[in-house]
């Protein structure tokens, strides 16, 4: 019975594996940190069916899922793609959710706010008792006193796939858990085709402007390193990224005069903020009297997304080919003369 598995054929996503048997399935979250270790290991069992007898050792989570909490917003996206963003009862730090499904449950009392995702209000958590919560693992931290309540936590570690169609790809992971497999095979296919079309359009271009990404944060530049999420989706955008043979798949921090001195001469500069106002080339400077230094402020070829107005971060993680596309037109406006930015757009003078 146990070698009937059927293994799920997973394209781009490095981070769980899925062996689907007779009675059960079974769903390994391989530690981004340690990758020869497991991070945890789900058993999935139809909630209509008899328990197995003899299951393999894991969490054992009842399917599908009807009743969750979940920590973060892409938890919130992800379970809204798939059409099932009534399972969810309740939220930590919900006003990081723009999902207005999300803010009415919470206004109406229907949905609870957990608290801080770092240490969820324990007593609201027993108190709702969700069939699982879906948490987000960071790394050397342990879940703390959630575990006790004995509630499967469903972590996902999306956020440390490199490829940007690695990370879409775990639409599949959640649909398993709430059995719409077939809704997130689809989405997927969609996402998958839409984010190569652009990067076929790319490919023939010959020149590849060079970009620089975001400002620093309390006196350091976290850039993203040569071989990120971010570094491989500014090369198929068709961008040339000055850190792009470094080999951190993360986050370096770096000093102003550093980046200067490497991508002073970019030819974009593209930066995220969140702030009630937009951003301009005066508002930039003032921040930072340096900043007006780089070659693309002087040309003026600043693109800024706002985030407080922007859904660019729910949106990231599952349908990165809508950002891909902001980052095509903006480097090679000419290959999509009909499209309009939906995330950036160009940096005013005041």
């Amino acid at each position: 019975e146990r070698n009937t598995a059927d293994s799920m054929n997973i394209k781009y996503a490095k981070g769980f594996k899925v062996e689907r048997h007779v009675n059960y399935t079974e769903i390994s979250v391989i530690n981004p940190w340690d990758t020869t270790k497991l991070l945890q290991r789900y058993i999935l069992v139809d909630k209509t069916k008899e328990l197995p007898a003899d299951l393999p050792k894991g969490t054992l989570v009842r399917t599908p899922l009807e009743n969750v909490g979940t920590y973060s917003t892409i938890h919130c996206s992800s379970l809204n793609e798939l059409g099932a963003i009534d399972i969810i009862k309740g939220v930590c730090e919900p006003e990081y959710v723009r999902i207005p499904a999300i803010q009415e449950g919470l206004a109406s009392g229907a949905i609870v706010d957990l608290g801080k995702a770092s240490s969820p209000d324990i007593e609201k958590v027993i108190e709702l008792s969700p069939a699982a919560i879906f948490t987000t693992p960071i790394s050397g931290r342990t879940c703390g006193s959630i575990e006790k309540t004995k509630i499967p936590l469903i972590e996902t570690t999306d956020y440390t796939e490199p490829h940007p169609l690695g990370r879409a790809e775990w639409i599949r992971f959640y649909s398993l858990f709430i059995g719409k497999e077939q809704v997130a095979d689809s989405l997927f296919k969609v996402t998958e085709k839409n984010y190569n079309d652009i990067k076929e359009a790319i490919y023939k271009v010959d020149s590849r402007p060079s970009v620089l990404t975001d400002t620093r944060y309390m006196g350091s530049w976290n850039m993203p390193g040569g071989k990120s999420y971010m570094a491989n989706m500014l090369s198929d955008a068709g961008g040339s990224y000055p850190w792009s043979d470094n080999d951190n798949t993360s986050f370096m921090p770096l000093a102003f005069e550093s980046v200067l001195d490497k991508a002073g001469n970019s030819d974009v500069w593209i930066i995220k903020y969140y702030a009630p106002q937009d951003m301009t080339y005066r508002s930039l400077e003032k921040e930072y009297k340096p900043y007006s230094y780089f070659k693309a402020f002087k040309d003026k070829n600043i693109y800024g997304c706002n985030t407080m107005f922007s859904g660019y971060y729910e949106d990231l993680p599952i349908h990165p080919d809508y950002i891909l596309k902001d980052f095509a037109k903006i480097f090679h406006t000419e290959l999509f003369p009909e499209y309009t930015l939906r995330y950036y757009k160009k940096l005013q003078d005041q």
